[in-house]
Protein backbone atom coordinates (compact mmCIF):
# COMPACT_ATOMS: atom_id res chain seq x y z
CA UNK A 1 0.00 0.00 0.00
CA UNK A 2 1.28 3.63 -1.11
CA UNK A 3 1.87 5.62 2.24
CA UNK A 4 0.30 8.90 1.48
CA UNK A 5 2.27 12.09 2.12
CA UNK A 6 1.06 14.98 3.83
CA UNK A 7 0.78 18.47 2.77
CA UNK A 8 -0.27 21.60 5.35
CA UNK A 9 -1.37 24.20 2.91
CA UNK A 10 -1.33 27.95 4.31
CA UNK A 11 -2.65 30.40 1.88
CA UNK A 12 -1.25 33.72 2.80
CA UNK A 13 -0.97 38.13 1.82
CA UNK A 14 2.72 39.32 0.61
CA UNK A 15 3.83 41.96 1.93
CA UNK A 16 6.17 44.21 -0.21
CA UNK A 17 8.85 43.43 1.92
CA UNK A 18 8.44 39.70 0.74
CA UNK A 19 9.54 40.62 -2.46
CA UNK A 20 12.67 42.50 -1.39
CA UNK A 21 10.86 45.78 -2.99
CA UNK A 22 11.40 48.90 -1.53
CA UNK A 23 8.39 51.05 -0.45
CA UNK A 24 8.80 53.52 -3.46
CA UNK A 25 8.77 50.72 -6.01
CA UNK A 26 4.68 50.22 -5.49
CA UNK A 27 1.71 52.52 -6.06
CA UNK A 28 0.76 54.18 -2.46
CA UNK A 29 -2.22 55.42 -0.96
CA UNK A 30 -1.93 57.72 1.70
CA UNK A 31 -2.85 55.90 4.95
CA UNK A 32 -3.16 52.49 3.10
CA UNK A 33 0.18 50.87 3.60
CA UNK A 34 0.81 51.42 7.34
CA UNK A 35 -2.90 49.14 7.23
CA UNK A 36 -1.60 46.91 5.37
CA UNK A 37 1.44 46.30 6.67
CA UNK A 38 -0.36 46.06 10.56
CA UNK A 39 -2.42 43.39 8.67
CA UNK A 40 -0.01 41.26 7.52
CA UNK A 41 1.56 41.28 10.83
CA UNK A 42 -1.35 40.28 12.47
CA UNK A 43 -2.20 37.68 9.94
CA UNK A 44 1.36 36.23 10.11
CA UNK A 45 0.79 36.17 14.06
CA UNK A 46 -1.97 33.95 13.75
CA UNK A 47 -0.65 31.65 11.49
CA UNK A 48 2.35 31.48 13.93
CA UNK A 49 0.09 30.12 17.03
CA UNK A 50 -2.01 27.48 14.67
CA UNK A 51 1.02 26.06 12.94
CA UNK A 52 2.51 25.87 16.56
CA UNK A 53 -0.25 24.17 17.52
CA UNK A 54 0.37 21.43 15.02
CA UNK A 55 3.47 20.17 16.74
CA UNK A 56 4.89 19.40 13.62
CA UNK A 57 7.78 16.70 13.48
CA UNK A 58 10.35 19.56 12.34
CA UNK A 59 13.32 17.36 11.44
CA UNK A 60 11.07 15.58 8.96
CA UNK A 61 8.94 19.03 7.74
CA UNK A 62 9.91 20.53 4.64
CA UNK A 63 8.92 24.06 3.79
CA UNK A 64 7.69 25.61 0.31
CA UNK A 65 7.51 29.63 -0.46
CA UNK A 66 5.62 30.95 -3.23
CA UNK A 67 8.37 33.69 -4.55
CA UNK A 68 11.09 31.37 -3.48
CA UNK A 69 13.82 29.99 -6.99
CA UNK A 70 15.78 27.16 -7.44
CA UNK A 71 18.71 28.69 -6.96
CA UNK A 72 21.40 27.06 -5.39
CA UNK A 73 21.42 29.88 -2.47
CA UNK A 74 18.09 29.77 -1.27
CA UNK A 75 18.67 30.20 2.32
CA UNK A 76 20.72 33.29 2.07
CA UNK A 77 17.79 34.63 -0.11
CA UNK A 78 15.26 33.97 2.97
CA UNK A 79 17.92 35.61 5.33
CA UNK A 80 17.92 38.72 3.37
CA UNK A 81 14.06 39.34 3.40
CA UNK A 82 13.87 38.11 6.71
CA UNK A 83 16.61 41.06 7.12
CA UNK A 84 14.57 43.69 4.94
CA UNK A 85 11.15 43.05 7.41
CA UNK A 86 9.28 40.41 5.87
CA UNK A 87 7.43 38.75 8.17
CA UNK A 88 6.90 35.85 5.81
CA UNK A 89 10.26 35.14 5.73
CA UNK A 90 11.40 35.87 9.74
CA UNK A 91 8.66 33.06 10.59
CA UNK A 92 10.32 30.66 8.33
CA UNK A 93 13.70 31.05 9.38
CA UNK A 94 12.07 30.34 13.07
CA UNK A 95 11.22 26.89 11.68
CA UNK A 96 14.39 26.30 9.80
CA UNK A 97 16.55 26.82 13.72
CA UNK A 98 13.43 24.26 15.06
CA UNK A 99 15.03 21.84 12.25
CA UNK A 100 12.91 22.15 9.17
CA UNK A 101 14.08 21.97 5.80
CA UNK A 102 13.68 24.83 3.25
CA UNK A 103 13.61 24.32 -0.27
CA UNK A 104 14.02 26.01 -3.26
CA UNK A 105 10.37 26.10 -5.01
CA UNK A 106 9.66 28.11 -8.06
CA UNK A 107 11.17 28.07 -11.50
CA UNK A 108 13.61 30.99 -11.77
CA UNK A 109 12.54 32.04 -14.84
CA UNK A 110 8.95 32.21 -14.50
CA UNK A 111 9.39 34.72 -11.54
CA UNK A 112 11.32 37.02 -13.68
CA UNK A 113 8.60 37.05 -16.34
CA UNK A 114 6.09 37.88 -13.17
CA UNK A 115 8.26 40.79 -12.50
CA UNK A 116 9.30 41.89 -15.82
CA UNK A 117 5.35 41.86 -16.41
CA UNK A 118 4.67 43.83 -13.27
CA UNK A 119 7.13 46.37 -13.54
CA UNK A 120 5.64 46.57 -17.44
CA UNK A 121 2.03 46.87 -16.90
CA UNK A 122 2.59 48.88 -13.45
CA UNK A 123 5.62 50.12 -11.94
CA UNK A 124 7.02 51.81 -14.75
CA UNK A 125 4.00 53.12 -15.96
CA UNK A 126 2.84 55.89 -13.05
CA UNK A 127 0.54 57.73 -16.11
CA UNK A 128 -1.55 54.60 -17.08
CA UNK A 129 -5.00 54.57 -15.71
CA UNK A 130 -3.74 52.02 -13.09
CA UNK A 131 -7.75 50.37 -13.00
CA UNK A 132 -7.04 49.19 -16.32
CA UNK A 133 -3.57 48.47 -16.17
CA UNK A 134 -4.08 46.09 -12.91
CA UNK A 135 -6.94 44.03 -15.11
CA UNK A 136 -4.57 43.75 -17.82
CA UNK A 137 -1.68 42.36 -15.23
CA UNK A 138 -4.10 40.28 -13.43
CA UNK A 139 -5.12 38.63 -16.43
CA UNK A 140 -1.39 38.11 -18.04
CA UNK A 141 -0.71 36.89 -14.31
CA UNK A 142 -2.87 34.40 -14.36
CA UNK A 143 -1.59 32.62 -17.54
CA UNK A 144 2.03 32.98 -15.42
CA UNK A 145 0.47 31.33 -12.22
CA UNK A 146 -0.97 27.97 -14.23
CA UNK A 147 2.96 27.43 -15.10
CA UNK A 148 4.30 28.00 -11.90
CA UNK A 149 1.61 26.16 -9.85
CA UNK A 150 2.77 23.20 -12.25
CA UNK A 151 6.23 23.45 -11.36
CA UNK A 152 6.10 23.61 -7.86
CA UNK A 153 3.73 20.72 -7.93
CA UNK A 154 6.32 18.95 -9.12
CA UNK A 155 8.73 20.21 -7.08
CA UNK A 156 7.12 18.94 -4.17
CA UNK A 157 6.76 15.53 -5.90
CA UNK A 158 10.50 15.19 -6.63
CA UNK A 159 11.78 16.30 -2.96
CA UNK A 160 8.98 14.78 -0.22
CA UNK A 161 10.41 12.03 0.62
CA UNK A 162 8.57 9.24 2.37
CA UNK A 163 7.42 10.07 5.78
CA UNK A 164 7.92 13.94 5.73
CA UNK A 165 5.68 16.37 5.80
CA UNK A 166 4.95 19.97 3.46
CA UNK A 167 4.30 22.87 4.96
CA UNK A 168 3.14 25.07 1.82
CA UNK A 169 3.30 28.50 2.08
CA UNK A 170 1.06 29.80 -0.93
CA UNK A 171 -0.47 33.41 -2.19
CA UNK A 172 -4.46 33.72 -1.88
CA UNK A 173 -4.28 33.51 -5.64
CA UNK A 174 -2.53 30.07 -6.06
CA UNK A 175 -4.61 27.18 -7.20
CA UNK A 176 -1.72 25.07 -6.52
CA UNK A 177 -4.03 22.71 -3.33
CA UNK A 178 -6.05 21.69 -6.31
CA UNK A 179 -3.22 20.20 -8.03
CA UNK A 180 -2.22 18.78 -4.51
CA UNK A 181 -5.17 17.37 -3.97
CA UNK A 182 -4.61 14.44 -6.36
CA UNK A 183 -1.54 13.11 -4.73
CA UNK A 184 -1.37 14.08 -1.35
CA UNK A 185 -3.63 14.15 1.80
CA UNK A 186 -3.81 17.87 2.14
CA UNK A 187 -4.98 19.93 5.25
CA UNK A 188 -5.22 23.84 5.51
CA UNK A 189 -4.32 26.53 8.59
CA UNK A 190 -7.84 27.84 8.73
CA UNK A 191 -7.30 31.91 9.01
CA UNK A 192 -9.21 33.72 8.09
CA UNK A 193 -6.84 36.69 6.18
CA UNK A 194 -7.64 40.27 7.75
CA UNK A 195 -8.07 41.72 3.69
CA UNK A 196 -11.01 42.07 1.90
CA UNK A 197 -8.95 42.72 -1.46
CA UNK A 198 -5.60 42.02 -2.06
CA UNK A 199 -5.41 45.70 -4.68
CA UNK A 200 -2.06 46.85 -4.28
CA UNK A 201 -0.30 43.96 -2.27
CA UNK A 202 0.13 42.18 -6.23
CA UNK A 203 -0.06 38.86 -4.42
CA UNK A 204 1.19 36.22 -6.59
Amino acid sequence: MTEIRRVIYVPILHAKEDSGQSASTLPKKKGKNDKQMSAVNAMWEGIAAKIGALNLPWGQTRIYQDGAPVCGNELELAMRLAESGSPNFSFILDLIEKGAKYEGTENMDLLLREYDLLNQLLVNNPSVDRKAANAAYQAKSRELLVLRDQFILNRIVSTLNKGEVALVFMGVMHRLDKLLEKDFLVSYVIYRLPFRSVGSIYNA
